[in-house]
């Protein structure tokens, strides 16, 4: 990919699943990772990263330790990967339940005040990108998931608004939409319950559940200079899953 080399990414949720997939992918590239997640164990295992920050993004304090962090080094930040999150089934009115709260909290606040503590940085650069980690459940929905359809609609609007808002800065704002991808979150759900695991693999045109590596590629191209005209955008990697009935 042509204008990765030499550039920083801070990539949130990087010690697993779709965001460490998209941080290796990037450093194969040549891109310096400031690796950030709640797993420090994890986190520190990924030799390869520039740098790491253990940190809760929900924590008080804790957006502001992401900047302090970035700019103890390099000082830079070209591309914003938000892949931090969480899914878990549970009744839009169970209220007993943190759920809704919870993912609300990771998927979308924390996203919304990472981007814009870190907007001066990307404003610094000649080449910001900022891509944001949505889901097929940015455009439709999924019975007991409420909290997360809501969420993921909310990053896929996000996406847009700051598009339109910060194109004008030379910023480019897209949003990738993974489909039914084995991670961490994921794997027990899909081992425990074969019914649904089977209705992903058939819903797929490609007839399989996705790796993380799968939608590593798709970051790395919206992350380089060939994606320069490219903003705004929702990205399906569903292995065909989408336009299937």
């Amino acid at each position: 990919m042509k204008g990765l080399e030499g550039r920083t990414a801070v990539v949130t949720g990087a010690a697993s699943g779709i965001g460490r997939a998209i941080a290796e992918r990037l450093a194969e590239e040549g891109v310096q990772i400031v690796g950030v997640d709640r797993n420090a164990e994890a986190l520190a295992a990924n030799s390869h990263y520039a740098s790491v920050l253990a940190v809760d993004l929900v924590a008080p304090g804790s957006i502001a330790r992401v900047r302090e962090h970035i700019e103890a080094g390099s000082g830079a930040c070209d591309i914003l990967v938000n892949a931090a999150g969480i899914s878990a089934f549970g009744l839009f009115d169970d209220a007993e339940s943190s759920l809704w709260d919870d993912t609300m909290a990771i998927n979308v606040e924390a996203v919304a005040r990472l981007t814009r503590e870190l907007l001066p940085l990307l404003r610094a650069s000649n080449q910001a990108r900022i891509i944001n980690i949505g889901s097929t459940c940015s455009q439709f929905a999924t019975a007991g998931l409420s909290a997360y359809v809501v969420s993921k609609h909310a990053i896929l609007g996000m996406t847009r608004a700051l598009a339109s808002e910060l194109g004008a800065d030379g910023i480019t704002v897209n949003c990738i939409q993974p489909g039914a991808i084995v991670t961490a979150i994921t794997e027990p759900t899909f081992n425990e319950n074969p019914a649904f695991r089977a209705h992903w693999e058939n819903k797929a045109a490609l007839g399989r559940l996705g790796q993380p590596e799968d939608v590593a590629p798709l970051a790395a191209f919206l992350a380089s200079e060939e994606a320069r005209f490219i903003s705004g955008h929702g990205m399906y990697v569903d292995g065909g899953a989408m336009q299937q009935n």
